[in-house]
């Protein structure tokens, strides 16, 4: 097995945008390079001189928390500063949670819009709830802490995606449950327009609340992609990093 990069545990432990570990990886980088080289001029082994480079250039625990602190995205300095980081989470995903909801709630029970079957609206509800609470935990992670790593950024999406599907299956399974209603109701009375309207309402109306919801936890994902895409393309740099820096141990010591 390769031996670990000197500076993985310091990328895996700084909490800061992709794009401030990439500059503190290639700066750090760049120090021990020099040190390194320095020392080696002095009269130290290839191996000792890495050892003694690494050891007065990697960030330790208080600086990593400096670092962080110092590098993290201005809602994430404010909150921090303002001793609210630990509750920020909890309360922007209950707040966006909440506020999506209740929202959906006054779309469905707004006066003139068709009623929906209670055990289908209150289902559609929930999702439309989950997929805010969602979103706004992605958000959070990217503009208050700055970092969303590939194994979190990949768990939300799943369930963005979960949750966009249940909201589909809802809006057809209350058009379903609307549509035998109809036809019981149409036999009862027969094809009186009325009732054949009022159906038609009902049934348009179920298919709608799910496929609005499913647009709107899509859109919603969306919105935040083009933030996604650019901390991955960092993400992949910093994987090339470590693939072609000169700091692996292997090669240090045939230096």
């Amino acid at each position: 097995m390769r031996p670990e990069h000197p500076l993985a545990g310091v990328e895996r432990n700084l909490a800061v945008p992709p794009r401030r570990r990439l500059d503190l990886l290639e700066e750090v980088d760049a120090d021990t390079e020099a040190l390194q080289a320095e020392l080696e001029r002095r009269g130290y082994g290839p191996a000792q001189a890495r050892r003694a480079a690494l050891r007065q250039t990697v960030p330790g625990t208080e600086t990593l928390a400096q670092l962080e602190a110092q590098h993290a995205p201005p809602l994430g300095r404010w909150a921090r500063a303002a001793g609210w980081l630990d509750r920020v989470e909890r309360l922007g995903v209950a707040v966006a949670a909440i506020l999506a909801g209740g929202i959906a709630l006054l779309a469905i029970r707004w006066p003139g819009t068709p009623a929906v079957t209670a055990e289908l609206a209150w289902p559609q509800i929930i999702v439309i709830a989950l997929l805010a609470a969602n979103g706004a935990l992605a958000a959070k992670h990217l503009w208050i802490d700055g970092d969303l790593r590939p194994e979190l950024r990949r768990q939300l999406w799943e369930r963005q995606i979960g949750l966009i599907v249940a909201a589909v299956a809802l809006g057809a399974l209350g058009a379903a449950w609307e549509s035998y209603g109809a036809y019981e109701a149409i036999e009862a009375e027969g094809f009186a327009m009325p009732a054949i309207w009022d159906a038609v309402r009902r049934i348009v109306s179920c298919a709608a609340l799910g496929f609005g919801a499913a647009i709107f936890g899509l859109f919603g994902w969306l919105a935040i992609t083009p933030r996604l895409i650019s901390d991955e393309t960092i993400e992949r740099r910093i994987s090339a990093f470590f693939t072609g820096s000169r700091l692996t141990p292997t090669s240090s010591t045939r230096r």
